[in-house]
């Protein structure tokens, strides 16, 4: 560990990374060679935009994917994985063989670890032999981006192993390919980059055409808290959903005439010349990409209530032009809306929809207002409560053992 951001990496990540640890020396009977922590994220603004070539505007949070990881001693080629928090414990002896299992597999989470190693064998980097464990603490499923956090964390144990040296676009880009090939998900960029590159208390703002990420510094601690509110609604998106909404943003490209729609002003978008049934999947990435824009000024600029208003924005235009939200989300966007006077600059929903969770951004004294009136408002709607927890700006993937 080499300085403050690590050792509070390491604070954050304490009993994960533990876990991991007494996991794979009770397994392999010896210490691991290396521990890689690689986070989650949350999407500040700008959803459903990296695959339209915009700008998005992601943090890393302080839950990660743990991987603890070694070279056998016993000669052979074989990879041995535990992960831990799906009770499974796997041993493939030739990853040249290993096949995607696809969406609702029983264990189509080996997709997310063997992918990644997959891919850097089509580089000529050979992971085998390799023993890793894997733990984490980022909830499954809720628009935190667990998966892209698994697969930057086995690229980067694989490559310390190698000895090969790599950066954040390197990981993210290599990420995204075992995410479309293996996990069967056409996504963007930015869930890769920000969990390979994230600086802590710092955004990254992720030009999605570029693949550039610029650090955009956020306000203090005393001024802005990031709370995110867990639905307990899961999604998958690999599900055809996800798929449907790019497809139709790319039929829209394709009729305007252009590659993608980040190259679409808002000012120039004639909304008419698309037919209606794709119309307004349009017309929220186009708002949405001149949303971001605004957003990063407005934080530059120290002005968190208009930064709130974008939120509020992007919301409403997720909810009514691209269809992702659902009532769990629209409800706590609801409450959280009636708390701005006490201090709750504004919340939407984040990730990639269908549940998951809703990001807000507050001052630190309206936390619990917004909890007390959030509780038993949802408890009577849906008989149960969202888990609500504050995050930081935490640092990317990086060793820590």
């Amino acid at each position: 560990m080499c300085g403050v951001h690590d050792s509070l990496v390491v604070a954050m990540n304490e009993a994960t990374i533990e876990k991991a640890v007494r996991a794979y020396e009770a397994t392999h009977q010896t210490t691991p060679e290396l521990i890689v922590r690689a986070p989650g994220r949350v999407n500040l603004i700008g959803e459903h935009i990296d695959y339209n070539g915009g700008q998005v505007l992601p943090i890393a949070i302080d839950h990660a994917t743990i991987v603890a990881a070694g070279r056998p001693k016993d000669g052979g080629r074989a990879i041995t994985i535990d992960a831990l928090d799906v009770g499974r414990t796997h041993r493939i002896e030739d990853i040249q063989s290993y096949r995607p299992l696809g969406h609702g597999a029983e264990d189509n989470h080996l997709d997310y670890i063997l992918g990644p190693l997959a891919t850097l064998l089509e580089k000529g980097l050979d992971a085998s032999p390799l023993n890793c464990t894997i733990a984490s603490d980022i909830p499954i499923g809720a628009g935190l981006s667990s998966s892209a956090a698994l697969e930057v964390g086995m690229l980067l144990a694989a490559r310390a192993l190698l000895g090969c040296q790599t950066d954040p676009r390197t990981l993210a880009e290599e990420a995204m390919s075992s995410e479309h090939r293996f996990a069967g998900t056409p996504c963007g960029i930015m869930d890769m980059f920000v969990s390979a590159a994230a600086k802590a208390d710092h955004a990254c703002l992720i030009d999605c055409t570029r693949r550039t990420c610029r650090q955009i510094s956020l306000p203090g601690s005393e001024r802005l808290r990031i709370v995110i509110i867990d639905t307990g609604v899961r999604h998958t998106l690999a599900d055809g959903s996800y798929a449907d909404r790019r497809q139709a943003c790319e039929d829209s490209a394709r009729r305007l005439g252009v590659t993608t729609l980040s190259e679409v002003r808002r000012s120039d978008f004639h909304e008419q010349a698309l037919p209606t049934d794709i119309r307004s999947r349009a017309r929220h990435v186009i708002t949405e990409i001149d949303r971001v824009e605004r957003f990063v000024t407005a934080v530059e600029a120290g002005d968190l209530p208009l930064a709130g208003q974008l939120l509020g924005e992007s919301h409403r235009s997720l909810r009514d032009d691209f269809e992702v939200s659902c009532p769990e989300l629209d409800l706590i966007v609801d409450v959280a809306d009636g708390l701005k006077s006490s201090g709750v600059y504004g919340s939407r929903m984040t990730g990639g929809g269908f549940g998951g969770c809703v990001v807000s951004l507050c001052h630190p004294d309206a936390i619990e207002d917004l909890k007390a009136e959030l509780m038993p408002t949802y408890a009577s709607a849906f008989d149960r409560v969202p888990k609500v927890f504050e995050t930081h700006a935490a640092d990317g993937a990086k060793l820590v053992g």
